[in-house]
This record gives structure tokens, C-alpha cells and sequence, in this order.
């Protein structure tokens, strides 16, 4: 799909979005974009490696998308994480999140979240808004919360702003962070978390 020329950069995002678009395939997290082939960016033992690694937090869906994380020193995240095809060659990207973390900052976090909601919301005026909180089963004390504003386009591909803050001692048992995501997904990506094998 053609590029449209003229762009709104997101300073705070590493983020850039062309003006009026409604096409998350225009959208470009430190100038990846959902679409582009993860070969471009890894290689592909990196991204055998790294779908091997993450496999056991996603043992409960099938094993059609794979998560790769990269961390390359890039300038507005601390890192970037990814979800293919594990059957496509080429590892097309449905999901790029950039990860900033505010670890021990969550009203930080929440202020930069309604900073670029604010920012979105005057972009995609035709999108639908949806706001939660989430609560994660493996923490029984309700201590592990996300705070989650989606823009969902009527493609049904959507895009993530989350702020999310962990309990202390899982945060150092498993070496976590709290932090900020910004995600830009395809909807593919909803139906595979929607539908649970186990």
C-alpha cells in the first residue's frame, strides 16, 4: 500500500502516523511497520531462537504466531517485541510493541499513557475507545494490575496503550519491570489470545 507523504511524528513514541490514515499498516514503531518482514530487522536464527525461548508463556494457545523480542539501543524503547507466523518464511509482523520502563513509577506511566491517548484521539477520530483494568490470574493478591486504553479500527486491527505495574516479589523472583507498552496489532492477533487450547 502506498505511503501517504504527509506524517505527524510522535516524538514520545518513536512513532510516526500519516495524517488521516486509518490503515495500521501505515503506522511505524522506531520505522517498523506492522506488514514489513522481521527479516529485514534479524536474522533468522534470532528469530528461531528467540519464538523457542518465549514458547512456554503461550503454551496454553496453539502455536501458530511466536513472540520475538529485540533489543537493538533503539531511541525511544528499551525494547521491541514482535508476533509472527511461525509457518511464514518470511515472518511477516501482526504485533510491534515498544516497551518503556517505569519501574516503580506507574503515576509516571499513567500520565505519558493519557499523554498519547491524547494524542491518538485527535489522530483517529473515527475509531472506537476502550478502557480496563486487568487483573492477571497468577497473582491471586490482585497486587499485578495493567491499565489498558485500545484504539480498535473498524478492520478490526487495533492498537494498545498499557500501563502495567507488578506485585514486588514477583517483580524480583522473575526479574519484571512495571512499564509502559505501546502496541499496533492486526486483529489476527486478538482471535489467536481469544481461543485457548487447554
Amino acid at each position: 500500500m502506498k505511503k501517504l507523504v504527509s506524517y505527524i511524528f510522535l516524538f514520545i513514541l518513536g512513532f510516526s502516523i500519516p495524517s488521516y490514515s486509518d490503515d495500521i499498516q501505515d503506522l511505524q514503531i522506531e520505522g517498523i511497520s506492522i506488514g514489513d518482514s522481521l527479516l529485514n530487522y534479524t536474522s533468522k536464527k534470532k528469530i528461531l531462537s528467540e519464538i523457542k525461548k518465549n514458547e512456554p508463556g503461550y503454551n496454553y494457545l496453539n502455536n501458530d504466531f511466536g513472540e520475538v523480542y529485540l533489543r537493538n539501543n533503539f531511541e525511544e524503547y528499551d525494547f521491541l517485541s514482535f508476533f509472527v507466523k511461525q509457518k511464514d518464511k518470511l515472518y511477516t509482523i501482526y504485533s510491534i510493541a515498544g516497551i518503556v520502563m517505569y519501574d516503580d513509577k506507574i503515576e509516571q506511566c499513567l500520565a505519558k499513557q493519557k499523554e498519547i491517548e491524547n494524542q491518538l484521539s485527535s489522530i483517529f477520530i473515527n475509531t472506537k475507545i476502550n478502557r480496563y483494568t486487568m487483573k492477571f490470574d497468577w497473582d491471586l493478591t490482585g497486587e499485578s494490575t495493567s491499565q489498558n486504553i485500545e484504539f480498535v479500527f473498524s478492520s478490526g486491527d487495533f492498537i494498545e496503550i498499557n500501563c502495567t505495574k507488578y506485585k514486588k516479589s514477583l517483580k524480583i523472583k522473575n526479574n519484571w519491570s512495571d512499564g509502559l507498552q505501546v502496541t499496533v496489532n492486526k486483529k489476527e492477533i486478538k482471535g489467536w489470545f481469544s481461543n485457548s487450547i487447554n
